[in-house]
């Protein structure tokens, strides 16, 4: 498993909304502002058309090409001007349809729009939080030196013969005991992903796997395969181990960038439990 995988998989387990967390790469309410500023210009009141009468703001069409084409407005040229223009009339003359068929009178449409609205907000009060209150240097050697047991360890080179019962792996494990070749049986008789492989899993770590097909692969010798059929949710394994080595773990500087979005993770994570003490929420039963 890689540096960035791990970190990876601590953001996914980390206790804070997805939704609400700046998304780097999607512009943050920073860059959304200074995409709808022009220096100058009072940027809320300039009107880049009127569609029925009802004025587009010039902030609403930079907003809309900073998220959809990630540039500055500026920067187009005239012909991705008229385009974007064109692609915002399009969106109101719809919306202001779907208004006039009564479509807003939908309970889900109007569920869905106080969603947009919730998770704007949220989002950019998690912006501003972690603006005014970035992790230090401290937090994130604390997250990296957590998660140092599973950016480092050991790593297995495996190979496996997947099927589907015990029976036939009893029998695959037979005819190793007879002397045959495990990888010209995997090509064989492996019906898994691997098969057309000889049964290559490449370098694995322990916590890459299944807890059986870990604990199998911990007590083999090099060379060794496994006596009795491994069972996870894939079938049944019979696991070759070929090597194994030392994986050395990724500096603090290589991950900076994830472990700096997993500190803001914790941040916001005790920030809502804050709000959370404060605020009067009664769960209808």
């Amino acid at each position: 498993m890689t540096g960035t995988t791990a970190i990876h998989e601590f953001l996914r387990a980390a206790h804070v909304p997805y939704s609400i967390v700046p998304h780097r790469p999607a512009f943050s309410v920073q860059e959304g502002a200074a995409a709808a500023h022009v220096p100058g210009r009072d940027w809320a009141k300039v009107v880049v058309c009127f569609v029925n009468g009802e004025p587009v703001p010039e902030s609403v069409l930079r907003i809309y090409v900073r998220a959809t084409e990630r540039q500055d407005f500026d920067a187009m040229n005239d012909a991705d001007r008229e385009r974007v223009v064109n692609d915002v009339i399009g969106l109101v003359l719809l919306a202001q349809q779907a208004e006039k068929d009564g479509l807003t009178d939908s309970r889900t449409l109007a569920a869905q729009i106080e969603l947009q609205r919730l998770q704007a907000l949220a989002r950019a009060m998690a912006s501003e939080y972690l603006k005014n209150n970035p992790p230090t240097d401290a937090e994130i050697r604390a997250i990296y030196e957590e998660n140092l047991p599973r950016l480092s360890g050991e790593q297995y080179k495996l190979r496996h013969i997947l099927v589907e019962t015990k029976a036939e792996a009893d029998r695959v494990i037979a005819r190793l005991n007879q002397g045959s070749d495990f990888v010209a049986l995997a090509r064989e008789r492996a019906n898994g992903p691997t098969g057309p492989n000889d049964g290559d899993l490449g370098w694995l770590t322990a916590d890459s796997m299944p807890p059986t097909f870990a604990d199998a692969v911990r007590a083999l010798a090099v060379g060794s395969y496994s006596p009795a059929p491994v069972q996870t949710d894939a079938g049944f394994h019979v696991i070759l181990l070929e090597e194994t080595q030392k994986q050395e773990p990724p500096a603090l500087e290589e991950l900076r960038a994830d472990l700096s979005s997993a500190a803001e993770r914790k941040r916001l994570d005790n920030y809502i439990k804050t709000l959370r003490e404060s605020a009067m929420v009664t769960v209808e039963q």
